[in-house]
């Protein structure tokens, strides 16, 4: 049993100006990646190295990519082999149309008891929690027994190349469990939805949009596509069905470009057109099974297209000399997660929520993918996902998170760590 003497210790070293100065101080920060405009998450990895620094730990600076790089924060907390990682990362996405925001997306503006500005959900304010609650630990001096590890990582909006970079310099060796720490809204999650992305290439010929016998127009081609990626979602709805944790699965196309490259012109047939789609999966579902249904949908819409064609072209007494051609190139392919509820990092924030707010916490399950789905599928590591924000607000216009849950967070993220790492539990 861990003493309440041993809690409150902990409990009195999280301090919630500290939490949400740092959050401040990060979110100002203007960490979008931009090379363009010469923006990149380097000044808050900077900062969070800094910060770390002075409490005490050791920190580690890894470039990734020029101006991308990853902060690693070690502490050996006593003699034992787990070793907790807390990860949170630096990059945001872009503001957008800043004239659609009522407060300076890098203000860190606080009104009402919520801060706003990008970043404040998704995750700068968890990334301060986090780091308020290693430090705290460290601080309240209790017999602990293994590691905690802090991941500051780039790069988690885009390809998720910090993670990678991670575990391949070998930091995810001696890591047993990983707490991610992301806006679920105080849910804690054990699993994660998957995702395969894909990009459809249809390739006819360019034409006069006066005279598009011509030429091959790709559209008919998108159009079977579209409703062939809808007839798989339908399929996946009715099998496997709805997952109690991550909801239903999804066959989404998100971009749809005609011409592929180059401006559009409302007097020219495009020689080719593109279509990104973005399928996220259920743990029912295999992705190998997936990959091959897009690979037919592909095959399937070049003959359906290529017999209307040639049906037309008998109707009108032509013979037009290219054949239509569809491919399909796969970007990504993100397994879906799930933690065993009985794991110890479950149980250890399970213990943690449930003395913080004082009611039994809710499983749930991420919609999406996060650093952590390479930790649990390139390392086996159990993860939790959890933290403070409306999960409903990352990437909005006047993103904002609600300080006093973030505050919680931090001690919530703490009680975790002294629950994982208590010499009675690993032992």
């Amino acid at each position: 049993m861990i003493s309440e003497a041993s809690v409150k210790k902990v409990l009195a070293r999280i301090d919630p100006r500290e939490v949400i100065d740092l959050t401040a101080s990060l979110v100002r920060c203007n960490t979008v990646w931009d090379p363009r405009a010469g923006t990149s998450e380097k000044p808050a990895a900077e900062l969070a190295a800094r910060w770390a620094g002075q409490r005490g730990f050791d920190v580690t600076m890894e470039e990734v990519a020029p101006g991308r790089p990853n902060v690693i924060v070690r502490w050996e907390a006593g003699p034992g082999s787990r070793a907790l990682m807390f990860e949170g990362h630096t990059d945001v996405v872009t503001a957008g149309d800043r004239t659609r925001w009522q407060y300076d997306p890098f203000g860190a503006r606080i009104e009402n008891g919520r801060m706003f500005g990008r970043g404040t959900n998704d995750t700068k304010g968890n990334l301060a929690a986090m780091l308020v609650a290693m430090a705290a630990l460290k601080a309240a001096d209790i017999p602990l027994a293994g590691a905690l590890i802090g991941g500051v990582l780039c790069d988690e909006e885009g390809m998720m190349t910090g993670v990678q970079h991670f575990i391949d310099q070998g930091h995810a060796d001696t890591v047993t469990a990983a707490v991610i720490c992301e806006p679920q809204d105080g849910l804690i999650c054990i699993a994660q939805k998957g995702a395969v992305r894909a990009r459809f290439v249809i390739g006819g010929r360019m034409s006069h949009g006066a005279m598009p016998l011509s030429g091959l127009n790709p559209a008919p081609a998108v159009a079977r596509i579209i409703d062939g990626l809808a007839a798989l979602e339908s399929d996946a709805i009715k099998l496997p069905g709805k997952d109690p944790l991550l909801g239903w699965p999804s066959f989404t196309p998100t971009v749809i470009q005609a011409p592929a490259q180059g401006p559009p012109q409302l007097n020219v047939m495009p020689g080719e057109a593109e279509i990104l789609v973005d399928v996220r999966t259920t743990p029912d579902q295999q992705h190998d099974a997936i990959r091959s249904a897009l690979l037919e949908l592909a095959e399937q819409t070049a003959r359906e297209t290529d017999r209307h064609y040639r049906e037309l072209d008998r109707h009108l007494d032509l013979q037009r000399p290219d054949d239509l051609s569809v491919t399909v190139e796969f970007l990504s392919d993100r397994p879906c997660t799930r933690t065993d509820e009985t794991d110890p990092v479950v149980a250890s924030a399970v213990w943690a929520s449930r003395r913080i707010e004082n009611r039994e916490p809710e499983f749930a399950g991420v919609p999406g993918a996060t650093d952590g789905t390479f930790l649990w599928s390139c390392k086996n590591i159990p993860i939790v996902t959890m933290g403070a924000g409306d999960r409903e607000v990352p990437h909005q216009v006047d993103e904002w998170v609600d300080l006093d849950q973030l505050v919680n967070t931090a001690r919530i993220y703490a009680l975790t760590a002294l629950h994982y790492l208590d010499p009675e539990m690993v032992g």
